[in-house]
């Protein structure tokens, strides 16, 4: 039997299938690219609303929404990777660039225990809007907030495939937006010809306004609100030939604050560089 760094060795690019959610912290997991190889992705998701929640029921509002996003990850060293998002989002009003993201991950432990591999450390991200795109109204498509993400990332990788990973840490968001805690739990298997995940993703924001609130929470912009969410997903990812490979994600927000009642769809090419 193959052990997790052999299976890990021959199949880094498969590993990108992970990371196209467009949340900040589905961009980090617990595996590592390798020294000079890179991924390039991209992708098309859709969005469909089916209600709004806000802090207390909801507000009969369905919105759609599309992206294509662009996602690069490249391998610096054996132990740190830098991923490169940039989305681009359109609804039935408006259509701009969002929030650029940049995150280094590094990974400098990595064990045997077991019958399979712990991978932990800490990763950075920043995030910047790209554009002025609208941020109020039923319409908006972000918050126009810049953020530094701090995270750590801890992962363990069975020798059949099999790995379960905890990713957490918290938006420092410029203001007016409120900071919020992040993080993703997933579980999933990789071998030599796919690669699927299911995952539960959240966020709690620390405190800010609600949408329709009143009094204090009432928002003199759609930028102070408190986004919280819980959302649950899955991806899966085939290999179509030896560098380039397909991935199909759908996910589903649960429950939340401030935040769309929605479902996802997403359909991904990847394009593997390197070894």
């Amino acid at each position: 039997m193959r052990s997790a760094v052999d299976i890990s060795k021959n199949w880094k690019h498969v590993l990108i299938a992970c990371l196209i959610s467009p949340a900040v912290e589905a961009q980090v997991d617990g595996f590592n690219k390798g020294a000079g190889n890179m991924d390039v992705v991209t992708s098309f998701s859709y969005q469909k609303g089916l209600d709004y929640y806000l802090a207390d029921g909801n507000a009969g509002i369905e919105r759609n929404q599309q992206a294509v996003t662009l996602f690069a990850a490249r391998g610096i060293t054996g132990e740190l990777d830098l991923q490169l998002s940039v989305p681009f989002i359109w609804n039935s009003t408006e259509a701009d660039f969002q929030d650029a993201s940049a995150f280094l991950k590094w990974l400098p432990v990595n064990t045997g225990i077991g019958k399979g591999r712990l991978a932990l450390g800490p990763a950075l991200g920043y995030s910047l809007p790209l554009t002025d795109y609208q941020t109020e109204g039923v319409n908006a498509i972000g918050q126009q907030a810049t953020g530094v993400i701090p995270m750590g990332v801890v992962q363990y990788t069975w020798d059949n495939g099999w790995f379960a990973s905890l990713v957490g840490g918290e938006v420092f968001a410029s203001d007016p937006t409120p900071d919020a805690l992040i993080g993703t739990l997933r579980f999933g298997h990789f071998n030599s010809t796919h690669f699927w995940e299911i995952y539960a993703q959240g966020q709690k924001a620390d405190g800010g306004k609600n949408y329709r609130g009143t009094g204090d929470l009432a928002p003199t912009s759609f930028k102070e609100l408190g986004v919280d969410f819980l959302k649950v997903g899955g991806k899966y990812y085939k290999l179509v030939c030896p560098r380039i490979g397909i991935v199909a994600e759908a996910n589903y927000v649960l429950s939340g604050r401030n935040v769309d009642q929605a479902v996802m769809g997403a359909l991904s090419a990847v394009i593997h560089f390197g070894k």
